[in-house]
C-alpha cells in the first residue's frame, strides 16, 4: 500500500489493473478498480497489513466493466454492502442486454466476463459522486468509460496510460471508438491534477 496523498493510496497487490484507496472522509471510503478475483484476497491481506480492513469500504467506483478491472467488484460488494459506480452502458454489457463494440472486446467476454454487482449506481454522464470526487464519461476505450477526479488525483482507468508524467492513448486495438476515446484523453490533459493514476501503467506525478 503505497501513499500518493493523504487521501489515495496504491494498492499494489491488486492482480489486472492498478487498484486505488480513496479516504473520502468519515466512514466512506473507496476503492477503485479492484482487479480480477485472483487478487481480492491479496489486497485484503495488504489492507489488514496497514492497519486498515476491507470493510472499510462504501464504495467501489469502476472505471469500465472489462475483467481486469472489474471481475471483483460483485464480490467485494457482497462482502461489504458498498455501492458500486459503474457506466451504464457498461453495466448493460455485463447484464447481456447488450453487446461489447469492438471485435477483440467481443471475443474475451465470450471467454471471461465480470459479474453484474448489486447495489448498482449507474453513471450516464459526468456526475459528483461525494463531495470533491467527480465521475467523468470518457467513453471510447467502452461506450460507459468513466475516469474519477479527486482532489489532486485524476484515476484515468483505460482512458490513459502515463509515461513520464504525462498522460498518452491507450493501446489502440484495445478502444471500442478511437475518435471518442482520442476525444476523451484530450479532455483528461486539460484537468488539473498533480497525480495520474491509470490502469496500466503505475500511478505518476504529473509533469
Amino acid at each position: 500500500m503505497k501513499q500518493l496523498t493523504n487521501e489515495v493510496c496504491w494498492l499494489t497487490d491488486s492482480v489486472g489493473s492498478r487498484c486505488y484507496w480513496i479516504d473520502l472522509g468519515p466512514e466512506q471510503v473507496a476503492i477503485v478498480d479492484p482487479g480480477t478475483l485472483a487478487g481480492l484476497n491479496r489486497v485484503a491481506r495488504e489492507l489488514r497489513r496497514a492497519g486498515r480492513s476491507p470493510y472499510e469500504v462504501t464504495d467501489i467506483l469502476l472505471t469500465h466493466g472489462d475483467v481486469d478491472h472489474a471481475q471483483a467488484a460483485a464480490e467485494w460488494q457482497r462482502r461489504t454492502g458498498a455501492r458500486v459506480w459503474l457506466g451504464e452502458a457498461d453495466a448493460q454489457i455485463l447484464s447481456g442486454l447488450n453487446q461489447p463494440e469492438s471485435r477483440i472486446r467481443k471475443v474475451t467476454s465470450r471467454l471471461s466476463a465480470s459479474e453484474l454487482p448489486d447495489n448498482l449506481q449507474l453513471l450516464n454522464g459526468d456526475a459528483e459522486i461525494a463531495p470533491g470526487l467527480t465521475a467523468l464519461w470518457t467513453r471510447g476505450h467502452t461506450a460507459g468509460h468513466h475516469s474519477f477526479h479527486y482532489r489532486a488525483v485524476l484515476l484515468a482507468g483505460d482512458a490513459a496510460r502515463c509515461t513520464e508524467g504525462q498522460l498518452v492513448p491507450m493501446w489502440g486495438l484495445l478502444n471500442d471508438n478511437p475518435s471518442q476515446a482520442a476525444a476523451s484523453l484530450a479532455r483528461l490533459r486539460a484537468i488539473e491534477a498533480d497525480w495520474y493514476c491509470c490502469g496500466h501503467s503505475d500511478p505518476a506525478k504529473r509533469r
